[in-house]
């Protein structure tokens, strides 16, 4: 039986790690979930923190556990750095610390394309919500119209009398 990742025998140890090419497979399934939006993301606003390392930062929910995928810049070399963390969520609910499973590095391809299905899940629920708005300002107006078309079938028109 493998060994429970939160066993007091792991809890020192670092969490294990995984390269881009391991990576891939992970980014190409959340990204098919995304993209079928059978799995949100959220996206955090960074700007409450430092700016001049935290670019990005995602994360999404699988039941008990958690995803995030940060983009992060050396503060001395400038240099960008992705990685992909997998968390504990149930845990977390239970009252347990936060504990990092597993992360992986992504490479900035990876990150584009992880970033970019979140963009095109956002612009989705944006023209998903502005099409339900619309028809429900646009439901009285044409409920209006429908009832003038019903009077106009069931009532002669008048016509004004001719000017002389």
């Amino acid at each position: 039986m493998p060994d429970d990742p939160n066993t007091a025998q792991n809890i020192n140890l670092p969490p294990p790690s995984g390269d881009p090419q391991q990576a891939e497979k992970y980014v190409e399934q959340l990204i098919t979930l995304i993209e079928s939006d059978k799995l949100d993301i959220f996206h955090t606003d960074l700007a409450r923190f430092d700016p001049s390392s935290f670019q990005d930062h995602f994360s999404m929910e699988l039941k008990d556990y958690q995803v995030e995928v940060s983009h992060s810049k050396h503060p001395e070399s400038g240099k960008d750095s992705y990685i992909m963390l997998f968390t504990n969520l149930k845990k977390i609910a239970d009252g347990s610390e936060k504990v990092i499973l597993a992360y992986m590095h992504l490479d900035d391809n990876q990150f584009m394309q992880f970033r970019g299905s979140y963009s095109q899940q956002v612009e989705r629920k944006r023209k998903t919500e502005e099409e339900r708005r619309l028809k429900d300002v646009l439901a009285p107006i044409d409920k209006t119209l429908e009832e003038f078309k019903s009077d106009q079938t069931q009532t002669p028109t008048h016509t004004p009398p001719a000017l002389s």
